[in-house]
């Protein structure tokens, strides 16, 4: 059972919509609303080995990470993170100085974003494991959801793709990783702002690309109910990836549409509005942006390559469960 089949199989002990509840399971984040406020809730834990090694990270970039990872699926929502807490699974061989290390770059990352951190637990543990939960603030009525994509929309990617998996999988082949591209595994960047200018065009659908291009796509086709058609040569892939991907032998396809950790945004726009988005959400952070494709009618999701070919772009991406 893949991870994603296991949250299915969960679905029905989970809480949807419904008594306060504006998003529950099944998107980037919850939705709640407290008063008159919409509050965003998202968690995701950092385990040693799966999201991070120690070799190729200091402690502070690792505490960065886990802060920005959650901070990525609050902008994917179209909100603004405001507050976190950390559960800490510590070894006892964890030195105290390497801990306040993390927790350095846990706090420069906050800094970054503009979140109070404001507490948590710390556990022992065989392995080292931060679990970061983040709140933010939004408008009920305004945020993005996975499931709101048309045949018609077109498909908007904001930020590089292929970086992070590039300079793995030169680790992989036994290469020095290009610092540049492994950047952005140490330490990615949360595109707040970007999700907030991509909410005002009228986003229709958004997730944020953890898994990969094509997993994270295929989650909001799946929630809801299209399919898609993305053009290879439009993807804004990160510079050298490609060539990074190829020395070290890997596909650059894979790398960079199913490679994963690359935080960027993936939305759904009217086609009307798309270019003008795509513009405006790449020119506030400082990334490359593009409209990349077409949400179409039926469930096929499809990278086209040049020349006529074609590559499955559903099954390009990382799984927990089937790593």
């Amino acid at each position: 059972m893949g991870e994603f089949d296991l949250i299915a199989r969960l679905a029905p002990l989970l809480d949807g919509a419904g008594d306060g509840v504006v998003v529950g399971y099944g998107d980037d984040a919850a939705v709640l609303v407290a008063g008159e406020r919409g509050v965003v809730v998202t968690v995701d834990a950092l385990v040693e080995g799966v999201h991070f090694r120690r070799d190729l990270s200091t402690f502070a970039d690792i505490g960065w990470k886990a802060v920005a990872v959650n901070v990525s699926d609050v902008a994917a929502m179209g909100a603004r993170p405001a507050s976190a807490v950390v559960a800490l699974c510590r070894p006892k061989a964890l030195d105290q100085v390497d801990v306040e290390a993390l927790y350095r770059g846990m706090r420069a990352a906050c800094d970054r974003w503009g979140l109070r951190l404001v507490g948590g637990d710390t556990v022992a543990s065989d392995q080292l494991v931060i679990s970061v939960t983040v709140l933010g603030e939004a408008d009920p009525a305004a945020v993005v959801r996975r499931s709101g994509a048309r045949p018609g929309d077109r498909i908007v990617v904001v930020g590089a793709l292929g970086a992070a998996a590039a300079a793995l999988a030169q680790v992989g082949a036994g290469r020095a990783p290009d610092p540049r591209l492994l950047a952005a595994h140490r330490r990615p960047l949360a595109l707040v702002d970007a999700g907030a200018v991509l909410a005002a065009h009228g986003a229709t659908a958004m997730i944020d690309v953890s898994d990969g291009l094509g997993a994270d796509l295929g989650h909001v086709c799946a929630a809801s109910g299209v399919g898609a058609h993305v053009r290879w040569s439009d993807l804004p892939v990160a510079d050298g990836a490609a060539d990074a991907a190829c020395a070290a032998g890997a596909d650059p396809v894979d790398v960079v549409a199913g490679g994963g950790e690359d935080y960027a945004l993936v939305a759904a726009l009217p086609a009307a509005i798309a270019q003008r988005a795509a513009a405006a959400a790449g020119a506030t952070e400082g990334v490359p942006a593009a409209v990349v494709g077409e949400i179409v009618e039926g469930t096929r999701i499809v990278l086209m390559l040049g020349g006529g070919g074609e590559r499955d772009l559903a099954r390009m991406g990382f799984d927990h469960y089937d790593a």
